[in-house]
């Protein structure tokens, strides 16, 4: 499938700044996001339509096609051209036709493509207000009636995304309409093109990635404050709904501080992941070499910075398949901590019990962790977010946060070995409580089918 970006529209502040498609959100361009949610459902080739060629769509083009994509830039009288370049190499007829000036959430484009015909995304439980001057539509019997900006009846706010067809932009062209008369003009064919209305409050899913139903976030900037409020969605938009009480009470409000901030700067997720495993590793280094009071320290600064790239990538739009392994490396260094933790104490005790409690804390680790990975993978949903009991359970189940909390607290008591064994009590009844609700909730599964 192919994607129309329309870059159209005067600035944000006067007729002399960049076009609307230009200002930053979250470190990068509005046309930017888009190239890298294109990309992220699979899009690679995408028109930029636009009034007249601006030096910073095209740099903005040129580092695109970096990212392996097809980008060509149509100016607003091309509209042959733009179905020219189409209808090459298309297996589908159908095509995503976005507004640049509007910023939206990834889930989106993932329930418009599965809608596969044509249709305006549209919002109902969206104001006038809230949609930031956005056409209004009348849509009946999940079909489009009418659609303008002054409409007197309505019942839908469009958000700004359509799945097109080429049928669509021809009627449009004979008529001779402009660009930045979209999607207003589509009233001008309703009659000879029927016009589906998808409602992003009906289609709201479940994220087993967050843990909730989401309703994808949409917005129309018009101001430097629509930008600003965008911002601010997208930040508190990447958080994840059921976490245990350090990450939900101490780490959250940190982390999504440090990332409203964070996400303006040229980082990536997958450099915050780098930067995060250099520390954790030093952690470990710091454990062999027996100096615990200051990696148990350094163990909460970790904490957070771990939660910092899943952030980073959500609010900047930035997906990549590499990012996944992002929790590879996380079991990696955690368990590398509980082995050099047990080390410096069998250095300090000559006594084998601490390194037996160490492997006996990471065989009940990793069962814990194959279990959730498990259940996931079977039922589609994660085991921490399946009932309100494996909710509550998740706030205190045994898992890296809390952990850290006893080595902490064995070592400012200058008891360690109390430590490894909270560990290990912590991890068995983990491992029981996930095994037995996995089993009764599969068991379940089964007897229904």
């Amino acid at each position: 499938m192919k994607a129309i970006i329309i870059a159209a529209g005067k600035g944000l502040e006067s007729k002399d700044t960049p076009p609307k498609i230009l200002p930053k959100l979250c470190g990068g361009s509005l046309l930017k996001r888009d190239f890298y949610l294109l990309r992220t459902v699979g899009i690679r080739d995408v028109i930029v339509l636009g009034e007249s060629h601006i030096p910073e769509i095209e740099k903005e083009i040129r580092n695109g096609r970096k990212l392996g994509m097809r980008l060509d830039f149509v100016r607003k009288e091309g509209w042959s051209q733009a179905l020219f370049s189409l209808s090459q190499g298309m297996e589908s007829d159908l095509f995503l036709l976005i507004d640049g000036d509007c910023v939206f959430e990834i889930g989106l484009l993932r329930i418009l493509l599965d809608y596969k015909k044509v249709a305006l995304c549209c919002d109902s439980q969206s104001d006038e207000n809230s949609g930031g001057g956005s056409p209004r539509i009348l849509c009946e019997d999940g079909q489009i009636q009418r659609i303008g900006k002054d409409l007197k009846s309505w019942n839908k706010i469009y958000t700004g995304v359509a799945l097109c067809n080429r049928r669509i932009l021809s009627l449009l062209e004979d008529q001779g309409v402009n660009l930045t008369d979209w999607p207003v003009s589509l009233d001008r064919v309703l009659s000879q093109q029927d016009v589906s209305c998808l409602d992003l409050s009906e289609a709201a899913s479940y994220d087993s990635e967050l843990r909730r139903k989401i309703k994808p976030f949409w917005g129309k900037i018009n101001s430097a404050q629509d930008l600003k409020e965008a911002k601010k969605r997208l930040v508190t938009g990447t958080q994840k709904r059921t976490l245990d009480v350090m990450a939900w009470y101490v780490h959250r409000p940190i982390e999504n501080r440090i990332t409203y901030y964070l996400s303006e700067l040229p980082l990536t997720p997958n450099q915050l992941t780098i930067f995060t495993n250099i520390l954790a590793f030093f952690i470990t280094f710091l454990f062999f070499k027996g100096y615990l009071l200051v990696a148990s320290l350094l163990i909460f600064v970790v904490n957070i910075m771990d939660g910092l790239d899943g952030k980073q990538a959500r609010a900047k739009g930035l997906f990549t398949h590499v990012g996944n392994l992002e929790h590879s490396l996380d079991t990696l260094y955690e368990q590398s901590w509980y082995i050099a933790f047990s080390w410096a104490i069998f250095t300090i005790s000559r006594s084998l019990v601490p390194l037996q409690l160490c492997l006996a804390i990471i065989l009940f680790d990793s069962f814990n962790r194959h279990c959730s990975m498990q259940f996931r993978a079977v039922m589609g949903v994660p085991l921490a977010d399946y009932s309100p009991f494996d909710r509550a359970f998740r706030r205190f189940d045994g898992r890296r946060n809390i952990y850290t909390v006893y080595i902490l607290v064995g070592i400012l008591i200058g008891q360690p070995i109390y430590s490894l064994l909270a560990m290990l009590i912590h991890a068995i009844v983990t491992g029981l409580v996930y095994f037995l609700r996995s089993a009764r909730h599969m068991h379940a599964a089964d007897m229904d089918r």
